[in-house]
């Protein structure tokens, strides 16, 4: 409607830089900061977007030129430190986060006329192998988009630990494009454990200490649980340099609020600025040329997921969604305004 003399073609790569963008935008300052819940992570994170002056600045008076004060989005020119672009072994290793997945998909009622959370109460549990492959587009279809959202967002997803990847996960029956299914099952937590081995990705301890961080020397540095503890004697006995990275990523203890580990941290850390500095479309590229006037507001106004589900469905965040994040547990009590500016309160 914006641009009728565009043609097909023209509109569709307009709109896909626009969506591109509005996605690493909800990822670097909605995802990411529920991911890490801390003030601190909160204002890393929204100053890779919009710089330590903040985004009342950035959209008064534009882009001043340096990255830490005025943000990565929008610098005159892109920074790839030297080397091509790619998202390294490294970060598909710590970026495994299938323990979020449950094992069963609660299903909530959602036709009742009011509020009342007890006439929401789950109705029907589907184990999730049943949602997945072509069968699994039928009882999707079947369920409706809506149920599924307002399910999904009031069931809060799984911990980062030991012990708690999926059942389902662990016998897939895999399908080949024409959606019949291959006989050879796949366990996928042996085989991400087995893919890192293969392609030589460094063991637990050597990866930390190729990031400068400290080893672990006995396996009460790893976890205070003494059951763990007990487990990864019997696999790996007193070889501690031995440890797989998925299995040391999965029983670390986490800092308070860190959804992931403080090793997998360091991976996030660099890559979440690195995609966006090394990307002209972010940096030289990030103007009304390329998104065009209309789609560069809508980048620079969406600023959470749950805002991007208001613009679409209002009537289920209004009835649904009590959280300030879509990425929340729908539920969840919204937080409680703190009165302290971000960059003055004490972590």
């Amino acid at each position: 409607k914006e641009y009728p003399d565009l043609g097909d073609e023209e509109l569709y790569r307009r709109a896909r830089v626009v969506t591109s963008a509005v996605i690493a935008k909800i990822h670097t300052i909605d995802w990411t900061v529920e991911l890490l819940k801390t003030d601190t992570l909160l204002a890393a994170m929204r100053a890779n977007w919009y710089g330590l002056l903040g985004k009342w600045f950035k959209d008064t008076f534009g882009h001043i030129g340096n990255d830490i004060l005025g943000g990565i989005v929008g610098m005159k020119k892109s920074e790839n430190h030297g080397v091509p672009y790619s998202l390294t072994e490294e970060f598909v290793s710590v970026y495994r986060l299938h323990p979020l997945l449950p094992d069963e998909f609660l299903i909530r009622d959602i036709s009742s006329s009011t509020d009342d959370e007890e006439s929401a109460a789950s109705k029907d549990r589907l184990p999730m192998s049943e949602l997945i492959g072509s069968k699994g587009d039928k009882a999707l279809s079947e369920i409706g988009f809506t149920k599924q959202m307002v399910s999904m967002g009031h069931q809060a997803c799984g911990a980062l630990e030991l012990w708690n990847y999926p059942n389902w996960l662990r016998n897939v029956v895999p399908q080949d494009p024409d959606g019949r299914d291959r006989p050879d099952l796949v366990d996928l937590p042996a085989l991400e454990v087995f893919r890192d081995r293969e392609r030589k990705v460094a063991r637990y301890n050597d990866f930390r200490r190729r990031m400068l961080m400290i080893p672990i020397s006995k396996w009460e540095d790893l976890t205070d649980d003494q059951e763990a503890i007990q487990v990864l004697i019997e696999v790996y006995g007193d070889r501690i340099e031995e440890l797989d990275l998925l299995v040391g990523l999965m029983a670390e203890r986490k800092i308070k609020g860190f959804a992931i580990s403080e090793t997998a941290f360091f991976i996030f850390l660099i890559m979440a600025t690195r995609r966006l500095e090394a990307d002209r479309f972010f940096t030289s590229h990030y103007g009304e040329e390329t998104y065009t006037k209309k789609g560069l507001e809508w980048v620079d106004t969406t600023e959470s997921l749950r805002q991007v589900i208001d613009r679409h469905y209002p009537e289920m965040t209004k009835k649904w969604m009590n959280s300030a994040s879509a990425f929340s547990v729908w539920d969840a009590p919204p937080q409680s305004e703190k009165h302290v500016p971000l960059y003055l309160r004490i972590p």
